[in-house]
């Protein structure tokens, strides 16, 4: 199934062909919007009831599996900004969530480790992480959460695909609409949205 949306106007006596994204099919849009929104609710949601935002939470958990490691080992498992990190280890260690010490093996380097009060608020979030994760699966059977889990896996393991070279497009020449209603003229003869094929 194609990801796009194609129209035609006439230009003169040539055909102009246009492709626009289709949001509603188009890959990247729709996990696009699942992690904002996902982002967003969790954010509001273990701040007011925990008081951490979310990138606290990712980095609590990622410790909670995997103490004693370095901020640069966080950034690299969670995906995170080094800056991001550093700024919600320091907050964190203030408030009494997580522990620094040195490694004896490389003096340069700090190793953080959740703090008996991290380890207590880490279990408190993920009871109720995991009640929202179930309720938000809900509408899946377990076949589907199954597939579903996979299919993500894989994507991510293809992420280097967008490092891949493309092709970019020459600018055409095309003359400019010297008033709104001439661009509007053209741009509602350019687009005319593909109606959604059924689902199968």
């Amino acid at each position: 199934m194609g990801r796009t949306t194609k129209a035609l106007r006439e230009a003169g006596s040539a055909a102009v062909r246009h492709e626009t994204i289709d949001p509603d099919i188009y890959v990247p849009a729709l996990l696009t919007t699942l992690s904002n929104n996902l982002t967003r609710s969790a954010s509001t949601f273990y701040r007011r009831h925990f008081g951490v935002g979310i990138t606290d939470w990712r980095i609590m958990y990622r410790l909670a599996s995997e103490p004693w490691v370095t901020a640069h080992h966080i950034c690299n498992a969670a995906q995170l900004d080094k800056g991001v990190v550093s700024r919600s280890l320091a907050w964190m260690e203030k408030r009494g969530l997580v522990l620094v010490r040195g490694d004896e093996t490389d003096a340069r380097r700090r190793l953080v480790a959740l703090s008996p009060a991290g380890h207590d608020l880490h279990d408190r979030i993920t009871v109720v992480a995991l009640e929202r994760e179930r309720n938000f699966l809900a509408t899946l059977t377990t076949e589907e959460t199954d597939a579903a889990i996979h299919l993500l896996r894989k994507l991510i393991g293809n992420l280097r695909a967008f490092q891949k070279p493309v092709a970019i497009p020459p600018p055409r020449d095309v003359p400019a609409a010297t008033t709104v209603e001439a661009a509007g003229e053209v741009l509602a003869a350019a687009v005319r949205p593909r109606a959604r094929a059924a689902a199968p």
